[in-house]
């Protein structure tokens, strides 16, 4: 095409590029350099395909799924609970498994699968990795495949392979974001026109979240902060779907957003946290799973409530937390788009 193309090095990382026009490519990607705060990487959680895009290819052309792990062991995990089997994957004691006893903050207690330990070993969040093998039938609670439920056929690293209930294709997940289930996604009840987890009006004032489906009746979470009431609700009584997306203000006058991350600042729920599925008139509708009354659903006001990774949240995001989409990637990373090199300083 008479583009000149130079094979040129790069004197602040030492490698080389195909330079064109002062653009300098390599393997695809075109390197940049940019500053950090046009970066946004709050509330991000790259799904498999995004990552899979940045792998490095082996000196025989094909890409190890196992080299995801270095990206998925260093970004910040998901909640463990109570009963989860898991691995530790740093330390002294690395590849030891074992049960989770109880979590407290960043810190996870669990009893080792050996004897002659302790009962009980602390270790920080970031050292473990839940664990899963073939066989074992789970549950996507997190990123693009959420609900979707399956039999492990491979585990390889931190990647689970699963043969999908619903269609019999196997997807690719992150062991962190699956939980044991006996679920079957096609028992996911619906009556008409609304289903599970639906935002529904049911009178001029009165509004709320369906969280569970039974045969003539749906159960009902009311949008009434603080103090949980549940109707049971026919399809008769609901007047309509409430599909309208709205934003709130937090407690520090930060915006919310529906799949933003809200943590409970005050109240009986004090602690929860979790992404928002629904906003409606200052209320937000939080998902906890680890909240086990009310489907896992927290009816909050937005005021009460903080995002968390936000200018007053407690979470930090001084790492590149995730990947949303390949091309804000392409544009944004700092001249080492593959994912494992170091950036320069």
């Amino acid at each position: 095409m008479h583009v000149h193309v130079e094979w040129r090095r790069d004197r602040d990382t030492g490698d080389y590029f195909e330079t064109i026009d002062n653009m300098m490519f390599k393997d695809g990607f075109i390197y940049k350099t940019v500053s950090m705060k046009s970066i946004s990487a709050q509330n991000i959680q790259p799904t498999f395909d995004e990552l899979d895009k940045f792998r490095m290819p082996g000196e025989d052309g094909n890409v190890d799924v196992a080299s995801l792990s270095t990206f998925f062991a260093n970004r910040k995990k998901g909640h463990f609970m109570k009963g989860d089997a898991v691995v530790v994957i740093h330390g002294d004691l690395k590849n030891l498994m074992g049960w989770v006893e109880k979590v407290e903050e960043e810190n996870v207690h669990i009893r080792a699968k050996i004897s002659g330990l302790p009962k009980a070993l602390a270790f920080n969040e970031k050292e473990l990795c839940k664990y899963f093998k073939p066989g074992d039938h789970v549950k996507v609670v997190s990123g693009v495949q959420e609900g979707a439920t399956g039999m492990v056929v491979k585990v390889d690293g931190h990647v689970l392979t699963i043969l999908s209930d619903n269609d019999k294709e196997n997807i690719f997940v992150f062991a962190d974001n699956v939980v044991d289930s006996t679920k079957v996604t096609a028992g996911i009840g619906r009556i008409g026109d609304y289903e599970l987890h639906d935002l529904v009006q049911l009178d001029n004032l009165s509004f709320g979240v369906i969280i569970r489906v039974e045969n003539e009746a749906f159960q009902v979470l009311k949008g009434v902060p603080d103090r949980p009431e549940v109707l049971l609700v026919k399809l008769r009584e609901i007047k309509s779907k409430i599909e309208r997306r709205a934003n709130a203000q937090d407690r520090s006058q930060s915006i919310v957003s529906t799949k933003d991350v809200a943590r409970v600042l005050e109240g009986p729920f004090k602690g929860k946290q979790g992404p928002v599925e629904h906003i409606h008139k200052g209320i937000l509708f939080i998902y906890d799973r680890h909240h086990i009354e009310h489907g896992g659903f927290i009816c909050m006001k937005a005021r009460s409530c903080i995002v968390v990774g936000g200018p007053n949240g407690s979470a930090s995001f001084g790492q590149f937390s995730g990947l949303r989409s390949s091309a804000q990637i392409s544009q944004s990373v700092l001249k080492t788009t593959t994912l494992g090199r170091k950036a320069p300083d």
